[in-house]
């Protein structure tokens, strides 16, 4: 347990990158998750539990500050890491597909969000899809590249990126 007390200010850091720092950087409405990228670079190189841990208490802190819909994220977050987590356990040699497995996941937690807001009664919006969503996606593939290199320094045993 004490080995994982440091995802705890880690989620915390990403979180309030997400709420408060990268909503003001934004060019043209791209808003890349960095708590969702966190979740995969976790999942991807420690064990699935950190990112499992990343992801649900992490999308619930992002509920809080930037979301009416309290969950939604936390769900999001919480698929995409199982699906990464699914590609990690059948890949052997995976190093380069990580960005891959990454925008997959992505999309996948991207999809759901989108599915929820047209299910309340959003507007589908085809220009800002892509516009923004995908521009998103893509960055917050490439982050998790160098979040594994993060981990990795981090973690000492067996995992993906031996």
């Amino acid at each position: 347990m004490k080995r994982r007390l440091w995802l705890i200010p880690a989620a915390l850091l990403a979180v309030f990158l997400d709420a408060f720092i990268l909503p003001f950087l934004s060019q043209n409405g791209i808003r890349p998750l960095f708590t969702l990228s966190l979740a995969l670079a976790a999942t991807a190189v420690t064990k699935v539990q950190d990112g499992l841990l990343i992801a649900f208490f992490g999308g619930l802190l992002t509920d809080l500050f930037c979301n009416p819909y309290l969950g939604l994220s936390a769900a999001a977050y919480l698929v995409a890491v199982a699906i990464m987590y699914g590609f990690v356990r059948k890949a052997e040699k995976g190093r380069a597909l990580v960005i891959l497995f990454a925008a997959v996941a992505s999309l996948a937690a991207e999809a759901l969000i989108f599915i929820f807001s047209l299910a309340i009664g959003a507007r589908f919006d085809a220009m800002r899809l892509l516009k923004t969503t995908l521009p998103s996606l893509v960055l917050e593939s490439l982050a998790v590249f160098p979040l594994c290199a993060l981990f990795r320094s981090r973690e000492k045993g067996n995992s993906f990126f031996k």
